[in-house]
């Protein structure tokens, strides 16, 4: 009862709008992450799964960079939303990564462009579980913190976890007190 009420609540905030969809090819000054086409974009992209923090050109969504293949998630749109609290969007983004030939994790991670506008660079991930069989599918942001509905294939489980930016720290941390 408690899963179906969660997965209700976040279907009801996602469809509400606050993930939309993306626009052209890089940040140019005076720009912001809709700007950027994220799926044909070049940018550092933080750690998923096995695969290390590493610049990584996307053409319609995928690329290999050595041996680690990285693609967007099939069917999930860029969200945007100010996850930091500088008055300023930023795009979250789901993403997998994993060796060619094997299965590939998923992490949902967070990207910005620079003050000016010019640069995109990397907030962090905000969540990249253990194992690849768990996932992240779904994510909301509410006043900066984002809720992420994870599911687990190998056991058919699944739950919702809380992540906040932490300016102290730089990066995400959990806070539903897990």
């Amino acid at each position: 009862m408690r899963k179906s009420l969660v997965r209700a609540a976040l279907a009801v905030v996602f469809a509400a709008g606050l993930v939309a969809a993306g626009g052209s090819a890089s940040a140019q000054s005076g720009t912001g992450v809709r700007d950027v086409d994220w799926r044909n974009a070049q940018f550092t992209v933080p750690p998923v799964g096995p695969c290390p923090e590493q610049a990584v050109s996307f053409t319609d969504g995928a690329a290999l960079v050595g041996n680690s293949v990285y693609r967007f998630t099939p069917d999930r749109e860029v969200g945007y939303a100010d996850v930091t609290g500088e008055g300023v969007e930023d795009a979250l983004i789901l993403v997998e990564c994993g060796p060619r030939d094997s299965e590939y994790s998923r992490a949902l991670i967070a990207m910005t462009t620079s003050p000016d506008g010019a640069a995109i660079r990397p907030l962090g991930t905000v969540v990249s579980p253990p194992v690849w069989t768990q996932v992240p599918t779904e994510f909301t942001v509410w006043h900066g913190d984002i809720a992420l509905f994870i599911e687990d294939f190998d056991t058919g489980q699944h739950w919702t976890e809380y992540y906040r930016w932490a300016q102290s720290a730089q990066a995400f941390v959990r806070i539903d007190g897990q």
